[in-house]
């Protein structure tokens, strides 16, 4: 099994801003994409690796970029790391985004309840989507595909529930297990 995690964002275009940090999703999410590759040694069932969307032409010129790179290497299953920002700070919870095919709607309900599981938040769904935000880094590529808003970095609820290095070791080690869950 060929699990591809893409790093949400880039260096020019980093998203949200966890204002108890500094650090936006671009940053964050690259920890969190090395913690997922360190943790999966303990899945011999899994081989990781992380792919970087690169700056250079149109937004829809970087997502396809990126997902050529996963379907090169042969990816099983995608999962593009991110995570939620909103103006008014009570907004919180866990969500997973899908396609809507079979086997991507299979991965982003372990995802979901993985997640949740691990850090306790808010329930917010897994959501088809087909069109708008996220949509198309959902069908870019030939493996079925997940994007993870696990929290907001504007909630301090979300904030408290990923701000440990124990806590982003759980949410990566829910991510893992979720694709064993979905796939072997």
């Amino acid at each position: 099994m060929k699990l591809a995690i893409v790093v949400g964002h880039n260096a020019r275009a980093q998203g949200a801003v966890r204002p108890d940090t500094g650090e936006t999703e671009f940053a964050w999410n690259s920890r969190l994409a090395k913690m997922i590759l360190a943790e999966a040694k303990r899945f011999p069932g899994i081989g990781v690796r992380t792919f970087f969307r690169t700056p250079g032409g149109t937004y829809g010129d970087e997502i396809r970029r990126v997902y050529r790179e996963t379907d090169d290497w042969g990816a099983d299953a995608t999962c593009e790391l991110h995570f939620n920002s909103h103006h008014n700070s009570q907004a919180t919870g866990t969500e997973t985004l899908s396609s809507g095919s079979a086997a991507s709607l299979r991965y982003c309900e372990a995802l979901q309840a993985r997640m949740l599981a691990a850090l306790g938040l808010k329930n917010r769904g897994r959501k088809v989507v087909r069109t708008g935000r996220g949509a198309a880094s959902l069908i870019a590529g030939r493996a079925p595909a997940a994007l993870i808003e696990p929290f907001f970095g504007s909630s301090p609820k979300g904030r408290s529930a990923t701000d440990e290095p124990h806590e982003m070791r759980a949410l990566a080690n829910a991510i893992l297990v979720a694709t064993q869950d979905a796939f072997l």
